[in-house]
């Protein structure tokens, strides 16, 4: 028996967050305004009751209180007979809008007063309900054709007493009969029904308004989401360059300085990454060149062919290292740990530089100093960049010729130079003597990226690195910012 295996696959509908939102606020929409509705469809229901209820006790009470109080009309006595009061009280006495009145007479016959109400006209369930509760009285509920009645039975009875001429006392006579009061609730509620379909209508209009004006915001809103989403997918394809465009101070447009920051961050470290690379391929070229092809003609039978080669190719590969330790600190300088501040006293940094720096030639060393205030930057990595610029030069300088290490201050900085009384800068290559593998001369066996060195150690305090002009020889000078941490 072969067992099949059923995969199924969940296809789940993709929502961004456009849609999302806009679904949201438009549940929320009607959430809110069927909540309102049916409050307002409560609290009028409750109004249209109190007044069906408000207006059948007031019509009892006028009954009870023309029942006590009434005079006929033509004898201008107390009434004598419940059909007369009856009929009396129906003829002066106007209904309310969905409400009828009728009396029910001692010999059977109903008297109506009200709106014609084909439904209650000779509605034997209404003749029905009051003989029910005609005895005692009560309250009534009825159906007839999907409309709703609500009523009152009120028993009305009268005791004739009457004098004659003579004075005489007839025997006392009892009739009984029963005023009615009916409602139509459906008629009555009908208004708050048209009210509530039109509220219907309205709010259904209104979710939809408020649906496309949130889908409209929600675009507007998360358009620098969708750009950044975008600007990410350029940037695995290679494309570093793109920026989002920010406007605003809220929290979506933070979000897209801060993503821009990064962006620059990165790129810089891609084209710095980038760089060292090209560094590598381009200079390292030459010496495995030349290795390969010594190698490749060397005798290994001519020991002093060997001993040559071996010569040449351990020379080659210290070059190549101090070229790849160099480039190792170009490519670091971009490194935000690239420089550790301290607070370094200029004067012991000066004398300290010139002490080590003896050991590169013999030469006329010499500091010129002021009182300085302390320093805040990389002990280390100025006495690198001087001792750089040192060893420059020393290359271009003869035996006994001077070399000054000085220092100075203004309002918002603190200048370190290094001076010689040398060859001098040539006047063509002036503009690009910080290059990379610009190198002032064809003699010595530097790579030329000496000054570069230089220039990245002073860009990472935050400072500059110029070639000032001299009438002889040449004078580089740092100028580092005063109090940067």
């Amino acid at each position: 028996m072969t067992a099949v295996t059923m995969t199924t696959t969940d296809r789940r509908i993709r929502l961004t967050v456009e849609n999302r939102l806009t679904i949201a606020v438009s549940v929320l929409s009607v959430l809110a305004l069927t909540i309102v509705g049916v409050v307002l469809y409560s609290v009028e229901s409750n109004n249209v009751s109190n007044r069906i209820s408000g207006s059948m006790n007031q019509e009892v009470a006028e009954m009870r209180s023309f029942a006590k109080t009434g005079v006929d009309p033509e004898t201008g006595q107390p009434f004598t007979s419940v059909d007369q009061m009856l009929s009396q009280f129906l003829a002066q006495n106007q209904p309310d809008s969905y409400e009828s009145l009728f009396a029910y007479l001692s010999d059977g016959r109903v008297l109506y007063q009200g709106e014609p109400d084909t439904l209650l006209g000779g509605s034997q369930a209404l003749e029905d309900a009051v003989a029910r509760v005609a005895a005692d009285g009560g309250e009534i509920e009825l159906q007839l054709e999907g409309n709703d009645y609500e009523g009152y039975v009120l028993p009305v009875s009268a005791v004739a007493s009457a004098n004659d001429a003579a004075g005489a006392t007839p025997p006392p006579t009892s009739e009984h009969g029963s005023f009615v009061v009916v409602h139509n609730v459906t008629a009555s509620r009908a208004d708050l029904i048209q009210f509530m379909q039109i509220y219907v209508i309205v709010a259904l209009l209104a979710a939809l308004i408020i649906s496309g004006i949130s889908s409209v915001l929600a675009r507007r809103l998360l358009s620098p989401v969708t750009q950044l989403r975008q600007t990410a997918q350029s940037i695995s394809g290679g494309d570093l360059s793109n920026r989002l465009e920010t406007r605003g101070s809220d929290d979506i447009a933070e979000l897209g300085r801060t993503f821009n920051a990064m962006l620059d961050r990165l790129e810089s470290a891609f084209e710095t990454q980038r760089r060292f690379l090209d560094d590598v391929g381009h200079e390292l070229r030459t010496p495995l060149t030349i290795l390969s092809g010594h190698l490749e003609t060397m005798n290994s039978e001519d020991v002093a062919d060997v001993d040559e080669t071996r010569a040449l190719l351990l020379d080659e590969t210290d070059r190549m290292t101090r070229l790849v330790e160099e480039l190792l600190v170009l490519a670091r300088s971009r490194r935000p740990d690239f420089v550790r501040p301290e607070s370094v006293d200029v004067s012991a940094l000066l004398h300290g530089v010139l002490a080590k720096a003896t050991g590169l030639g013999p030469r006329n060393w010499q500091v010129e100093i002021t009182d300085l205030p302390v320093l805040t930057a990389d002990r280390q990595r100025l006495t690198q960049a001087l001792l750089q610029l040192a060893a420059n030069a020393v290359d271009h300088t003869e035996t006994g010729q001077t070399i000054t290490f000085g220092a100075s201050e203004d309002a918002t900085a603190v200048h370190l130079w290094v001076r010689d009384d040398g060859e001098g800068v040539p006047a063509e290559i002036a503009d690009e003597i910080f290059d990379r593998f610009n190198r002032g001369t064809s003699d010595g066996d530097g790579f030329g990226l000496g000054l570069s060195i230089v220039e990245a150690i002073a860009r990472a305090h935050g400072g500059t690195v110029t070639l000032d002009p001299t009438e002889v020889g040449a004078q580089f000078r740092l100028t580092l910012p005063k109090g940067r941490q």
